[in-house]
């Protein structure tokens, strides 16, 4: 199993985390120009396809933006309470 991990920043604003996970004898490799031991998978061609989507939204597309980690927060004890 191969697992890959997409997180998709804008700045300081997280816009997209997605897990994946694939069986790695359903993968389709695609050699490389030049190299024969180079290849992109076809999981990471639709990972950067996913990933051009979200950073070419516009504003109103992304929405508000709600933050997800709360070490930015500066009185954390308020927030847990």
């Amino acid at each position: 199993m191969k697992k890959r991990v997409l997180c998709v920043y804008d700045g300081g604003r997280r816009l997209l985390k997605d897990d994946m996970m694939l069986n790695s004898e359903y993968e389709v490799r695609v050699a490389l120009p030049g190299n024969d031991r180079s290849y992109v998978t076809d999981l990471d061609v639709q990972t950067m396809k996913r990933a051009n989507g979200v950073l070419s939204a516009t504003e109103e597309e992304r929405g508000p933006w709600i933050p997800d980690n709360i070490l930015d927060f500066d009185n954390l004890d308020e927030f847990i309470a």
